[in-house]
């Protein structure tokens, strides 16, 4: 068992004592169930929103709802733009990307702030469904005769991931979008960009199979829209992101970030949806983890390689990807929030597995 009842317990108090404001309103919340629309909450939530990487965040967006700013969460661009930004580009410092870590801090539609960025990204939406990546590439193609949709899954499912963080997944005006995404899911249960199939697009070879990289981001669209009727789509792709794992070396993938894949947020939703629980890559997963648990104290604390010690060439992955991609992942109270989950789930699971025992 990764984390049995007492240490679940441990875990929670520790992480109402010394959890930051988001942690201890979404402790509450998603692991104690408590009903944090209660007025009780009112004043848990105001330190949420003073809290300073989120006051941060909030601060630099712009009118329109959009952003553009680089911070704790990512360095700014290490180029000059020519032509200002759209909403996936550059990347981990625009809104499609900034929308996301408001969503885990627990910030949702019904803030203004949050509604704005949201209709900003709903202005890229064609009446098909379609997000574009560009107002400029919506003109081109309304020209097109074909009037063909791009297949595009890497930046598609970053606009749904990020309305969907927000609770806008479940929203009517998705609906469309959402069944093009699961539209483009292929047989492996992934996706891929329509130019890696031909070879057209880089790295300008043919893609045998789908990508890990745009997969964990419709994966991730697809679960935190809420929504029961694309459960299948998100069981298969969740398949196929465990079997992608699964044909990598353990030593390899036992790391926060590996090739696409985010290693704390997968286990959560594997374990929340009970897909490939028994499998060695999540077994591997869960023991590696486990290394880095202080049972004395009730948290986790990473004890793997700094981001500044990565390298692109030596390890594939660059100190500037990493700081976006782990941001409120490797501090001791986020990490334990999301693996106090997991372990929450698994016992859930396993309960639910011997009662059925039970009744036979």
């Amino acid at each position: 068992m990764f984390l049995d009842e007492k240490q679940i317990e441990t875990n929670i108090n520790w992480l109402l004592e010394r959890g930051s404001p988001p942690v201890v309103y979404m402790t509450h919340k998603y692991i104690l169930g408590s009903d944090t629309e209660a007025t009780a909450y009112d004043e848990m939530w105001a330190q949420v929103e003073n809290y300073p990487p989120a006051k941060d965040i909030l601060s630099k967006q712009q009118p329109d709802g959009s952003w553009c700013a680089g911070g704790a969460w990512a360095a700014k661009p290490s180029y000059k733009m020519q032509e200002g930004y759209e909403p996936t580009s550059p990347k981990y410092v625009t809104t499609a990307w900034i929308l996301p870590l408001l969503g885990n801090m627990a910030f949702d539609k019904r803030d203004p702030r949050i509604r704005r960025a949201c209709n900003y990204l709903l202005t890229f939406q064609w009446p098909n469904g379609y997000f574009a990546s560009s107002r400029g590439y919506m003109a081109e193609q309304k020209k097109s005769k074909s009037g063909d949709i791009p297949n595009m899954p890497c930046h598609f499912s970053l606009y749904l991931l990020a309305l969907a963080k927000v609770c806008m997944g479940d929203d009517p005006l998705l609906d469309k979008s959402f069944n093009l995404l699961i539209d483009w899911q292929r047989e492996d249960g992934g996706w891929v960009k329509e130019g890696h199939k031909d070879g057209s697009a880089a790295p300008y070879k043919v893609w045998d199979r789908s990508c890990p990289w745009s997969s964990f981001h419709a994966v991730s669209a697809l679960y935190h829209s809420g929504k029961t009727e694309y459960r299948e789509a998100l069981h298969k792709g969740l398949k196929f992101l465990l079997g992608h794992l699964s044909i990598k070396d353990e030593t390899d993938i036992c790391q926060l970030y590996y090739h696409g894949h985010m290693a704390v947020r997968e286990l959560l939703m594997f374990s929340d949806a009970g897909v490939g629980l028994d499998r060695r890559p999540v077994q591997a997963l869960l023991e590696w983890l486990m290394t880095m648990y202080k049972p004395g104290k009730g948290h986790f604390k990473y004890n793997g390689k700094p981001i500044s010690k990565y390298s692109q060439k030596k390890d594939g992955v660059s100190p500037r990807v990493l700081k976006y991609r782990l941001y409120h992942l490797m501090e001791d109270d986020w990490l334990t929030y999301y693996l106090t989950r997991v372990g929450q789930n698994l016992i859930r699971r396993l309960e639910t597995v011997e009662e059925s025992s039970m009744k036979l």
